[in-house]
């Protein structure tokens, strides 16, 4: 059992292990490249973002959190973050989520994947958890793949919205007048975000202008009468 615990933390001169708080300097440069392969890109995600290290040390220093790493020659070359979850309103069970899985592309398919997976299996195993949940981040095939081929299934899908397009949907649909128009907003948001800009709400109105006009719109909005045929008619 020693034996398949050591090949399956150690490959092709990877090993992977759960990081100390001294290992979060060499984790960052490794981090940012995640962050910078995020499918989420601008809407979410700054790679250069100043703030980086004192999020990371804020995030490694909640209790339920664990972070792994890869190291290769003293070098880190791939992550996995991840988080104990505890039964809760939507859980019955504990399980581990992986939040974010990273690997150096000079080191991928040279199973240091499965290097950081083994020993997150180890610590689900170690915390009790009964599951191990994923969102999978690129959406990629190869990200698929890997997946499948160490038995994920399919359970969910991860949709998102930005405040501001969301605020003025309910805002159109309270009030039975949704827009044609709306492609063109879409469009239009879609190439912000590809050039890095943030979203800009309706009419040049802050987020929480439009929260209160939304908020005011739904709450007044009542429900449809029903035609009823009666005798008196």
């Amino acid at each position: 059992m020693s034996d398949l615990k050591g090949h399956l933390l150690r490959a092709a001169g990877v090993q992977a292990r759960l990081a100390e708080i001294d290992d979060l300097d060499a984790v960052l440069p490794v981090l940012r490249s995640a962050r910078a392969d995020s499918p989420l890109g601008a809407q979410l995600v700054n790679p250069d973002s100043y703030d980086l290290v004192c999020h990371l040390r804020a995030w490694f220093g909640q209790p339920d959190s664990r972070l792994v790493i890869a190291q290769a020659e003293d070098r880190v070359v791939g992550i996995a973050l991840a988080q104990i979850i505890d039964e809760n309103l939507f859980s019955d069970v504990v399980y581990l989520q992986l939040e974010a899985l990273f690997v150096d592309p000079d080191f991928r398919r040279r199973g240091t994947g499965r290097s950081l997976m083994a020993q997150l299996a180890v610590v689900a195993a170690r915390a009790g958890a009964e599951q191990v949940v994923t969102t999978p981040v690129s959406g990629a095939r190869s990200e698929q793949r890997f997946l499948s081929g160490l038995g994920f299934s399919v359970v969910g899908a991860r949709r998102m919205v930005e405040t501001a397009a969301l605020l003025r949907r309910l805002e159109l649909q309270s009030a039975g007048r949704e827009r044609r128009g709306r492609g063109l907003d879409e469009l239009i948001a879609r190439r912000r975000r590809s050039r890095g800009l943030p979203p800009t709400p309706p009419n040049g109105m802050s987020l929480a202008q439009l929260a209160d006009r939304t908020e005011d719109v739904v709450t007044e909005v009542r429900p449809q009468r029903r035609w009823r045929a009666s005798s008196g008619a």
